[in-house]
């Protein structure tokens, strides 16, 4: 059976995420409104195109996807996804790549999308199709956004490493240390092979691991793995220093919070110009952010 738009649920935090991007791409748009780009935007993870948020305290604009019938009351419990909002944004994008590995979220996509021939809809994992894609934005006429909203640790470092390459395209990226990147880091040091590959990948280096674990012996002889403090911040660290290696400019993480304020996960740009940095740091300013130098 296929789910109904309203089987979608998130947290209210997820609106302060996509209100964050959405700022962005209007931003980019006006900035580049005047120029001869080709705009290319990439949602790597595309999800839902309108989404139920888990509280009743939240207002949105009326969406196209509901019913004249549906009170508003029910309405302002949804919210638009970031595909519709990339779609809608003034001065918007030339040329939209959506990717998702879920085939009904992706039918809904082409059902909003018809007969748009600037939409190109694929379903699989994001990160081989953005490497294959990567190499033809590199054209001096592209210029384009790419919105990394990983559902875990899925976001592999060698497509934000394709991204970097083109010399054209920014990134948004969701880097989502507490809702999954840390908890694939067990106290006990026992991860899992698959989660080790995982991290090893989503990072592009297996120094993750000296980051988290320290191993000593004990007076028997034996050796004993303990988790190391502050192991969250010193992988954003870790991350966002690599991230400073790959684009010439990286904004500071804007830090996202639950209800019960507890940190979830981090929006960070990068890019190629000082003008994104400068409307990225901005935007990411109205919320929390992580100073790093």
């Amino acid at each position: 059976m296929k789910k109904d738009h309203r089987e979608n649920t998130v947290g209210p935090w997820a609106a302060a995420k996509l209100d964050a991007l959405e700022a962005y791409l209007k931003f980019y748009g006006t900035a580049l409104s005047k120029q001869s780009f080709t705009r290319v935007y990439i949602d790597a993870f595309a999800g839902a195109c309108v989404t139920k948020v888990r509280t009743s305290n939240l207002s949105v604009e009326h969406s196209p996807f509901f019913d004249e019938a549906d009170d508003t009351e029910a309405q302002e419990e949804f919210i638009l996804g970031s595909p519709v909002r990339a779609l809608h944004v003034p001065y918007g994008f030339h040329r939209h790549y959506f990717f998702d590995l879920d085939e009904t979220r992706a039918e809904t996509l082409r059902a909003v999308t018809e007969g748009r021939k600037d939409v190109t809809i694929q379903v699989g994992d994001c990160n081989p199709l953005i490497r294959n894609l990567a190499p033809s934005l590199k054209a001096r006429n592209v210029r384009g956004v790419a919105f990394l909203d990983p559902y875990g640790a899925h976001l592999e470092w060698s497509t934000v490493e394709a991204l970097a390459e083109t010399g054209t395209m920014e990134v948004v990226i969701n880097f989502p240390l507490a809702m999954a990147i840390n908890r694939l880091i067990t106290r006990s040091g026992d991860v899992p092979e698959r989660w080790a590959d995982q991290l090893t990948a989503c990072f592009g280096t297996d120094e993750w691991r000296k980051i988290a674990y320290s191993r000593k012996l004990d007076l028997f002889g034996n050796e004993v793995t303990t988790k190391n403090g502050n192991v969250a911040e010193r992988l954003l660290d870790l991350y966002f220093g690599r991230l400073k290696k790959l684009f010439p400019y990286v904004a500071k993480p804007h830090l996202i919070r639950n209800t019960r304020k507890a940190p979830l996960y981090y929006l960070i740009w990068a890019g190629p110009n000082k003008l994104g940095l400068t409307g990225a740091d901005y935007i990411l300013r109205q919320g929390e952010t992580v100073h790093k130098r």
